[in-house]
């Protein structure tokens, strides 16, 4: 696969987290990750200085897709398909790193932990492989609200902290509990409930709770069935609302950012990286034209590029504009944008998409243009005839594409001034 595939691939991601499989020229996994979004996960394969997934890359056809409703489900997911298909790269990429599994004890009121080894004594019960330890971990915890189960170490004789806080039925860890049989089989449907959706069962679970709770509402246990009613409710918001994995306030400012966008471009996917061109062409002479790029809405000034004009172009600055986007995208280990932002009118929009339609991409283009007044500014999007007042926009949107163009019209200059500088001196 190239990084040219990949990228393409990259813009089929579905906007969600969920699972995905390189799959080689039979169609088999050799490689299975998830991912908190689909896209921006996948993106990091273009940027990896790593020989090893470079190989791996390179050995793939194809990637499938399984987006999942949260976080959480695609944890488990990963897991099962890892388990199940056993792909090559996913052992041989892990270092000296080891895979998760989640132990559960033999004891009377068993105990749940983390494990690397598969091979304690007492262990009832091993599920994995998991590869996100701190994600796992955070997985367990919510759903230890849901389902207590007991971390004490030893027995004591007055309930534990975490009973009073809601994480331990308490009866477990007391040296002489009453109703001893009673709670042994409370707490371990507790326990069971938890494997049974580290396992994937999550809807028969509470296809499971929904039942008992009729069952309970049938025979006036209201009390009891409320309290099923209340674990399920639980369980969805868990996974509904979740977040295992950390965001910087970067990406999500970036991610909110680009809504607007991608709803006006017909996207299903995050804008990352944006690159903007500009073409600085002062007194007819010394033409250059640059390159800014932005990755979630930060300059990445040690990507931006510059270009003297070789060719002379009866075109003026769209042939000039075609000259450097050929050049820009001769160099395919560069980067490939999501969005293209250009300082111009329809003309411009128009050679730019008909450069990249040329090269087989598919990179959607913005053209910024000021109104004959030169009062207001529009954007020329592809699919519509008339431009957009830019004022239409989110001010985050807005802002953004205004930054983009004038910090390319700034470096530009600067080029040129640089270049005019030395050649009037000589």
């Amino acid at each position: 696969m190239t990084y040219i595939q990949l990228r393409q691939y990259i813009k089929k991601a579905p906007l969600s987290p969920g699972t995905y499989e390189f799959l080689d020229r039979r169609g088999k996994a050799i490689y299975i990750g998830k991912a908190s979004l689909l896209p921006r996960r996948l993106t990091s394969y273009l940027k990896t200085e790593d020989s090893r997934i470079k190989i791996m890359i390179g050995e793939a056809a194809s990637i499938k897709f399984s987006a999942t409703a949260s976080e959480i489900e695609a944890l488990i997911l990963e897991s099962l398909s890892i388990k199940d298909q056993r792909p090559k790269y996913n052992i041989l990429l892990r270092d000296d790193k080891q895979y998760f599994y989640v132990a559960i004890t033999k004891e009377e009121f068993p105990k749940i932990f983390l494990t690397h080894q598969t091979s304690h004594k007492g262990v009832r019960e091993y599920i994995g492989p998991f590869t996100d330890g701190p994600a796992l971990k955070t997985t367990l915890k919510y759903l230890r609200r849901i389902f207590p189960y007991c971390t004490c170490t030893q027995k004591h004789n007055n309930f534990c902290l975490n009973y009073h806080i809601g994480k331990c039925i308490g009866y477990c860890c007391l040296k002489n509990p009453p109703e001893k049989e009673f709670h042994i089989n409370l707490y371990r449907e507790n326990i069971q409930a938890i494997t049974g959706i580290l396992k994937g069962k999550k809807r028969s679970l509470i296809d499971s709770l929904m039942k008992e709770m009729r069952d309970l509402a049938k025979n006036h246990e209201l009390e009891k069935a409320i309290v099923a009613r209340d674990k399920v409710e639980k369980l969805k918001r868990v996974f509904e609302n979740a977040s295992l994995l950390k965001t910087s306030p970067i990406l999500a400012r970036a991610s909110e950012s680009g809504l607007s966008l991608t709803h006006l471009l017909k996207l299903d996917h995050l804008l990352g990286r944006l690159e903007g061109y500009d073409i600085s062409n002062i007194q007819g002479g010394y033409a250059v034209g640059v390159m800014v790029a932005f990755s979630h809405g930060k300059p990445r000034t040690d990507h931006y590029r510059k270009f003297k004009i070789k060719f002379k172009s009866s075109k003026g600055d769209t042939g000039m504009l075609a000259e450097i986007l050929e050049r820009r995208f001769n160099h395919p280990e560069w980067e490939f944008p999501d969005l293209i932002v250009i300082d111009g009118g329809k003309a411009q929009r128009n050679i730019a998409l008909e450069i990249i339609k040329n090269l087989g991409l598919n990179i959607p283009v913005v053209a910024l243009t000021k109104d004959e007044r030169h009062t207001g500014k529009y954007i020329f999007v592809q699919g519509r005839k008339l431009a957009i007042p830019l004022s239409k926009l989110k001010a985050s949107d807005r802002n953004l594409i205004l930054h983009i163009d004038s910090e390319a019209h700034r470096f530009a200059n600067r080029y040129y001034r640089r270049l005019h500088g030395r050649n009037f001196l000589n």
